[in-house]
């Protein structure tokens, strides 16, 4: 697959991290055919191309468990901004969604194509230009993917609301399985994984644009363990899933799928855990749950990210309210409705009594601390950019928050730009924590998704700048490990996040003291002509994929050495 592409590469004079948590040590790295071939000191060149790594490190490339590029590699191959950052290999297929299987029923697809460009925040007109959409079965989708080849090596889980949509029909947005279509979602499952794919996410959270449930929130627990033992066959290991955001719901789905899997080797992992902030007095509680189903079976592993979670509001699309029904219907209209809605009586006190009654939301109210105004078009309002909301609400003394807001929305003709800052990991201290915690896997960017409200890529990067070299949290190969060999293990990639003779040839050499992690910024590259953010590079000596540089001295090479990745393919000797 992926491999296929692979090239010959000699590595010289750097320090190997080679991701087991081993010291580094000077050595050259030579990659053959794509594959690591011998790391020893002092190598002779054979003739094959030559990176000179001399005062930096030489590590296995990075792995990402947990982005949704499943749309965008297909309009954008070199994977921007990735390869920039040391990644090499991504985990798609979060969430319950996936490209694959479906059945070729164009209903059913416009159906999955608008609930996947919902939930992940990006145009649906880009799913609709951007894809081919000419396959069916995964062996297909795999096959039309390498023939385009990537920047990035994919390992691809296959989405249980995907699924279901292709065993079951209409019925999977409606009910439980029964018996024979609970056999017929394993068969599918099981064809899926016969043709490489690396396990199946699920969500018990999600909805579409229009507030109805995913399909894989009708499966019941016969179902989740019929799946977990197609896995469990198969050899696989993944289970990826997102659980509800209040503590007892959380621990509720977490405990389904530790029941689920119970007796085989399928691990739980699930996205995301954030540190400080509201989440402080839950990260012990569920750390402890967590080691105990570590315990008990293969377990079940938190997802987290170094990132604090930020992102930039964009009134046209976003899904902050998709937990307040009444206002997420608001989004979904043009403008003119919109501001029909804000002068409507009615509309505003069933819109304050929801942002009342509803406990959480993405949507920070009852935290407006967390809410900064980017830009307004009202010139009154000029002096309060660069202010958060509680400096607004404090010039309205006794005013219910959501009038306010609303109020401004108004007053801005809905064009208006926000940014919620620091709704999770705000404290560096408490982020320190949980990344040198055994019970999680760093591995929760959503990089790929939410493409208008945030940059999820540059993870790797923020690691090693702030927790290695800035607060020292973490030694050079602690963080190597992080990003390489741990995210694998968990993921069941057999055969990279090592450098080892046998393993990948997948590399990233930067020096630590030349990385940087820069704040996103918008390009206008979508297919449909809309905008996306992005992040510089990190300043990367390079990063090589199969043993082809992917990105060199800051710059993309525009090579396309990859595919998606075979789960079967076994682990090196």
């Amino acid at each position: 697959m992926g491999e296929l592409r692979g090239g010959d590469l000699l590595v010289r004079g750097g320090t190997v991290v080679d991701g087991t948590g081993a010291p580094g040590r000077v050595a050259d790295v030579r990659i053959r055919g794509g594959v690591i071939a011998e790391i020893g000191p002092d190598l002779t060149p054979q003739g094959e191309p030559e990176i000179d790594a001399s005062g930096a490190v030489v590590a296995p490339g990075f792995v990402d468990a947990h982005t949704h590029f499943d749309p965008s590699l297909w309009w954008d191959p070199s994977a921007d901004p990735m390869p920039g950052h040391g990644v090499t290999t991504v985990v798609q297929g979060n969430c319950s969604l996936s490209l694959a299987p479906l059945t070729g029923d164009t209903a059913a697809r416009d159906k999955l194509l608008d609930a996947f460009s919902y939930i992940e925040d990006m145009p649906p007109e880009a799913f609709r230009t951007g894809i081919p959409w000419n396959w069916t079965t995964w062996a297909e989708y795999r096959d039309r993917f390498d023939a385009l080849g990537s920047a990035v090596h994919v390992a691809a889980l296959v989405g249980h609301s995907t699924l279901r949509a292709y065993a079951m029909g209409e019925a999977a947005d409606q009910r439980a399985a029964t018996a024979d279509e609970r056999a017929a979602l394993a068969a599918a499952l099981q064809e899926c994984l016969a043709a490489g794919a690396f396990g199946l996410s699920t969500s018990f959270v999600d909805s579409d644009r229009a507030g109805n449930p995913v399909a894989s929130r009708y499966a019941d627990d016969e179902e989740f363990a019929a799946l977990a033992q197609a896995l469990h066959a198969a050899g696989r290991t993944v289970f990826e899933f997102v659980p509800h955001m209040p503590l007892a719901d959380k621990l509720a789905d977490i405990e389904r799928i530790h029941r689920a899997c119970a007796g085989t080797a399928v691990r739980g992992s699930w996205t995301q855990l954030g540190a400080g902030g509201r989440s402080a007095a839950d990260v012990p509680v569920i750390l402890e749950q967590a080691g105990r189903t570590q315990a008990e079976g293969a377990g079940v592993f938190p997802q987290v990210s170094a990132r604090s979670f930020d992102i930039q509001i964009n009134f046209d699309r976003t899904i902050v309210f998709n937990a307040m029904p009444h206002w997420n219907a608001w989004v979904q209209v043009d403008r003119d409705e919109k501001l029909r809605c804000l002068a409507d009586p009615a509309w505003r006190d069933k819109a304050r009594a929801e942002w009342d009654e509803v406990p959480y939301a993405l949507f920070p109210k009852g935290r407006m601390h967390k809410l900064r105004a980017v830009r307004v078009s009202d010139p009154a309002l000029e002096r309060y950019v660069g202010c958060f909301f509680d400096e607004i609400l404090a010039d309205h003394p006794g005013e219910h928050e959501a009038d306010v807001f609303m109020r401004w929305l108004a007053d801005n003709k809905v064009d208006l730009g926000l940014a919620v800052i620091g709704l999770g990991n705000d404290d560096p201290d408490a982020v320190a924590e949980l990344l040198r915690d055994p019970r999680v896997v760093v591995g929760a960017s959503d990089a790929g998704a939410h493409v208008q409200m945030m940059c999820g890529a540059g993870d790797s990067t923020l690691l090693l700048t702030r927790h290695v070299r800035e607060r020292g949290d973490l030694t050079i190969e602690e963080a190597v490990q992080a990003l390489t060999s741990r995210p694998a293990e968990i993921f069941g990639i057999r055969d990279r996040g090592i450098l080892a003779p046998g393993y990948a040839g997948d590399l990233a050499v930067f020096a630590l003291d030349e990385l940087t992690y820069e704040l996103d910024y918008f390009v206008d590259d979508m297919p449909d002509g809309s905008a996306r953010l992005t992040r510089p590079h990190g300043n990367y000596r390079a990063t090589v994929a199969a043993g082809v540089p992917t990105h060199l001295a800051g710059s993309p090479t525009g090579a396309r050495p990859c595919g998606m990745l075979d789960a079967s393919a076994a682990a090196p000797r």
